[in-house]
């Protein structure tokens, strides 16, 4: 087929024949006249469905393809896997040849080959299919070792999603070594660390009953209404985890901060419970403090470890102390839900945890004043827009609080308290609460791979140990770089503590899922500091690992999947992991012996973005882009062009890396001609977007405000730039202005969000390990490729433009175009007709 590409450049389609016969129009298009501008002429078409209405896939001859294959000797990828094929049994020798037959190997016979089949799936099998599937070779092994095969049961049934409940490895041996040849001599490695989760997950059923009832703890530990036998109304208690402690009490304004007089009993395994009667007039909103006091005779004071609200210091912007706030309101203050979660819809590709589309947020720098945005005014200025753009999914950072403002969030001090200074825990319900009425899934940025150091806010050094939750040797305990202490996920109540982090703010918060922040920093001991990860799986195992922190995590997963599931909602919990090393096994199931995400981000594609967007035109070339988005791990991923970590100081905003300067005088498009670098950052923004969508991954994030590229960069209230809130807010009002090229970006990246939930190009990535072009011409800076039955096509020259560019497809039939870079609307030329086929 031919798809023109003239001044333009980008087109995705989507291809529907009636039989693969079907004539394909040629389409034209008339030659911009501003061919050999200065400035680059890159542009996308998006092209899809045609008016056919069937959808046909069809196998083509290899020298169908196009010229482009032929060069990078890359095939078309099968976009659907082929129906096996059965191999044809081999002839019987004649019987005066039969002896020698018996005495050698038979030869090997070619395999046919595979076909494409006519009608393909609506889409590609499940996750929890993917699960069955992969369970049952391992039995067929064994049986055709022995010759015979056992009757086994049944495969575990998967609930609707992605969830298998109370799944077990088959035969004792693990779906993913079986799957992954290169990980044989980790086997005993790996089947060690799930018999470790096993052992784990064991012993809290012997103690606690259930791993569910154990995350439950939140509504023991903490200071709560005292409901045991003999108490009376009004009666608080305070049940706390210090057995470094030798006295501990409890105190606050309620009783005009006297350490002593209400102190608490300590049990065999270092829990102090207190008793604070009626009388003494703790009541919702009080604050407090916990005070202690060692065996050396050291006294110090804490905010309860279990704490549900915090008190804001007097002044943010000096030294002092927070403190605690005992949260108990009444009725008539309680956020009543309105809405459910959301439910995943296998057949939508708008709540498939594979095909989210991700709005990473900050509420508090999502104000364009200069101070603190709040969660009531993002649930009613922003999450409209939000989801009018097409996002289906919110994740928000810097929920849990933090003392200190300036560490994004990733300092936590108060793990089970929203973070005071955008609100109150019914503020955040009602934040949730609304985006689940527009239908979208909340997401949460949990920070569970360390603390920070912070003692008089914070849990360093809580009962005046270096231990506590967290591991006392200096080389483990501590963050050589963050400065941050670590966790010690082989403690019991360590366990404890983060598995109820979990379910507290998936149940009282109804969060959707969790975004694990620096999961690299769990898995390994050395952290990730200095350290290159290659790729071999020998850095990912043995000596380096850190088995207790997989063992919390596949906790935390089944946790999650299995013994939190919501009657109503199923299994629809998302989980994402912050990996950068590439561990195999992280979004494989825990059954499979994976940690068991549902996804993971693809972490090196963003910092290759930000540094090619500072190199001359000549280095955008067709194959380097292919691989810079491509090359990743090939289990499923988030991909995202920038996130919050590309424009922090120290860096700058994609947009502004492309347009610099230019961005302070020459967005408008009233000024003529449009200054070079603006026109070539807001084509390459867009294209960037695109391709790293189409190309990098079965998800998609975007960071608050570079949707529209929003220029400069991000930096938070601090000593060292006095404390100012320039950077540390968004500038809404940019967008708002129909005669800047901002505007012009945020209704593409609408487009782009409503493109990939009708047409599936997210959805399209499923199950390759890693997308493929089939044309690839650096000489002419072209690339084109598939996303399913779509098609994209890419110019990527800075000025050359092509009427009659003649490109194969594997689908045959008549193109529709759905989606142009260079659409007026989206600040282009307009050069294509959009009404051509």
């Amino acid at each position: 087929s031919r798809v023109s590409c003239t001044d333009t450049a980008m087109a995705l389609a989507r291809a529907f024949c009636a039989t693969p016969t079907t004539p394909t129009r040629v389409v034209s298009a008339r030659v911009a006249r501003r061919r050999l501008s200065a400035s680059p002429a890159r542009r996308a078409r998006l092209v899809a469905r045609n008016a056919d209405g069937h959808d046909v896939s069809v196998s083509l001859p290899e020298d169908s393809v196009g010229d482009g294959a032929a060069e990078t000797g890359a095939r078309p990828e099968l976009l659907f896997e082929p129906p096996p094929v059965p191999r044809p049994a081999a002839a019987a020798p004649p019987a005066d040849l039969a002896p020698l037959a018996d005495a050698l190997e038979p030869p090997l016979e070619p395999e046919p080959p595979l076909e494409l089949p006519l009608e393909p799936e609506p889409h590609p099998p499940t996750l929890a299919e993917d699960i069955a599937e992969d369970a049952f070779p391992e039995a067929d092994d064994a049986a055709s070792s022995t010759g015979s095969r056992e009757t086994l049961p049944d495969p575990p049934s998967a609930a609707p999603g992605r969830a298998t409940r109370g799944a077990r490895p088959i035969l004792g041996r693990l779906a993913l070594c079986r799957n992954d040849p290169s990980l044989a001599p980790y086997e005993g490695l790996l089947k060690a660390r799930y018999d470790l989760h096993e052992s784990r997950y064991d012993e809290i059923v012997r103690n606690e009953g259930s791993l569910k009832e154990f995350a439950e703890s939140y509504k023991r530990y903490g200071i709560h209404k005292d409901v045991s036998p003999g108490a009376k109304p009004g009666d608080v208690t305070y049940v706390e985890y210090a057995p470094g402690a030798k006295r501990l009490s409890l105190m606050g304004d309620f009783n005009e901060w006297t350490p002593w007089e209400f102190e608490g009993e300590k049990d065999d395994f270092g829990n102090w419970t207190v008793k604070i009667p009626n009388a003494a007039g703790l009541r919702h909103g009080a604050a407090v403090r916990v005070a202690m006091e060692t065996s050396d005779g050291e006294y110090f004071d804490r905010i309860p470890a279990w704490i549900q609200q915090i008190a804001p210091a007097v002044q943010e912007t000096e030294a002092n102390y927070h403190n605690g706030v005992y949260y108990d309101p009444p009725l008539e203050e309680r956020h009543e839900w309105r809405h459910e979660k959301i439910v995943d819809d296998q057949n939508s590709a708008s709540t498939h945890p594979s095909s989210l589309r991700i709005y990473e947020a900050h509420v508090g720098m999502s104000s364009e004043a200069h101070g603190y945005g709040t969660y009531r005014e993002f649930a009613d200025t922003h999450l409209r827009r939000i989801a009018d753009l097409g996002y289906s999914a919110v994740q928000l950072m810097a929920v849990a609080d933090h003392a200190y403002y300036a560490s994004f969030g990733y300092q936590v001090t108060n793990f089970f308290a929203p973070a005071h200074r955008s609100g109150s825990p019914e503020d955040l319900k009602y934040l949730v609460d609304a985006a689940h009425g527009l239908g979208m899934k909340v997401l949460m940025d949990v920070v569970h791979a360390h603390a920070s150091d912070n003692a008089i806010d914070g849990l360093n050094t809580f009962d005046g140990t270096n231990g506590h939750y967290f591991h006392s040797e200096p080389g483990l305990g501590w963050h050589k770089l963050w400065g941050t202490r670590m966790f010690n996920y082989g403690k019991y109540e360590t366990l404890r503590f983060l598995l109820s982090n979990l379910r507290y703010w998936s149940e009282e918060f109804q969060f959707d899922g969790f975004r694990f922040d620096g999961v690299t920093a769990m898995l390994y001991t050395h952290r990730g500091v200095y350290w290159d990860f290659l790729g071999g799986q020998s850095e990912f195992y043995g000596e380096h690992a850190d088995d207790d922190a997989c063992a919390y995590l596949m906790l935390a997963n089944r946790l999650l999947r299995e013994e939190c599931a919501d009657p109503k909602v199923g299994t629809s919990v998302v989980t994402i992991a912050e990996d950068v090393s590439g561990q195999t096994g992280v979004c494989r199931p825990v059954w499979h012996g994976g940690l068991g995400f549902d996804l993971r981000l693809s972490m090196g594609p963003p910092d290759k973005w930000a540094t090619l967007a500072n190199e001359p035109d000549f280095n955008w070339s067709p194959s380097r882009v292919l691989d810079l988005v491509t090359n990743r791990s090939p289990e499923p991923a988030v991909a995202y062009l920038e996130s919050h970590d590309q424009c922090l100081v120290g860096d700058k905003t994609f947009a502004f890396n492309l347009m610099d300067g230019a961005m302070y005088e020459c967005m408008s498009k009233s000024v003529t001609p449009t200054h070079p670098a603006i026109e070539r950052g807001v084509a390459l923004h867009k294209m960037a977007r695109l391709l790293t969508l189409a190309l990098g991954g079965e998800a998609w994030m975007a960071f608050m405000g570079n949707e529209f590229g929003h220029p400069e960069w991000v930096d938070f209230p601090r000593e060292g730039n006095g404390f100012s809130f320039q950077h540390a807010r968004r500038q809404w009002s940019l967008r708002e202005n129909q005669e800047l090229f901002y505007a012009d970006l945020e209704r593409f990246d609408g487009g782009l969000m409503k493109c990939d939930k009708t047409h599936g190009l997210l959805r399209s990535n499923e199950r390759l390990e890693r997308k493929t072009a089939h044309h690839v011409k650096d000489d002419a800076s072209v690339l084109a490729f598939h996303c399913g039955t779509n098609l994209i096509v890419c110019n990527l020259h800075p000025h050359e433009s092509y009427p009659y560019y003649k490109i194969g497809s594997e689908f045959g039939g008549t193109y529709e175009l759905v989606l142009d870079t260079d659409a007026v609307e989206y600040g282009g030329d307009g050069g294509f007709d959009k009404k051509k086929r």
